[in-house]
């Protein structure tokens, strides 16, 4: 049985934990608010584009004076 990690207290003591731990499992995947899972590299890039066009769409909303991508 595995026990809980406590919260790293440092960017260091996190980055060791991540260097030292195991392989991931196969439902070691991020899980979104809306329960889809990024479980692939296609889908983590899909995801990331999602995110891209949101806050662009955001800052055309705010200042619409702005140019994107900023130059």
């Amino acid at each position: 049985m595995k026990m809980p990690l406590n919260k790293a207290q440092s960017i260091d003591e996190w980055a060791d934990r991540m260097r030292l731990a195991g392989p991931p499992s196969d439902d070691d995947v991020t899980t979104l608010l809306d329960g889809r899972r990024l479980d692939s590299k296609e889908k983590v890039l899909a995801w990331l584009h999602e995110l891209e066009v949101e806050r662009m769409t955001e800052a055309a909303v705010s200042d619409p004076s702005a140019q994107w991508p900023a130059t």
